[in-house]
């Protein structure tokens, strides 16, 4: 999910309108027993903030709260979901120019395949 679609750019509260959009995933997440692992991911341009000093921090408080605003809409159960940022070191494009860094700056959902052996 692109950054822009929850975040203000350097902040990590989801923005109202990305909230309709987070409980059609809380709705879809509910009916699925798997666990889930959601990522904050970010481009390699440095934040230092008050509140952020490094992009893992601001990846980290995204991912957190996106999980926590799941959690929070549906009868998902907590045990289920984990948290985790990754700041600029996981990229999907080239840093080196807006594109790819815009491609970079997101929130995965990842459902934790299971395996009955």
């Amino acid at each position: 999910i692109k950054d822009t679609a929850l975040f203000s750019s350097g902040h990590a509260e989801l923005l109202p309108q990305s909230r309709a959009f987070a409980d059609k995933i809380a709705t879809m997440l509910s009916s699925l027993p798997q666990r889930v692992i959601i990522s904050g991911h970010t481009d390699n341009i440095p934040i230092y903030t008050a509140e952020f000093p490094t992009n893992w921090d601001l990846s980290s408080k995204r991912a957190l709260n996106f999980m926590k605003y799941l959690i929070s809409r549906s009868k998902l159960q907590p045990e289920r979901f984990s948290a985790i940022g990754y700041g600029e070191y996981r990229p999907i494009a080239s840093n080196t120019d807006e594109a790819g860094r815009a491609q970079n700056r997101r929130v995965e959902v990842l459902i934790v395949r299971s395996h009955n052996l």
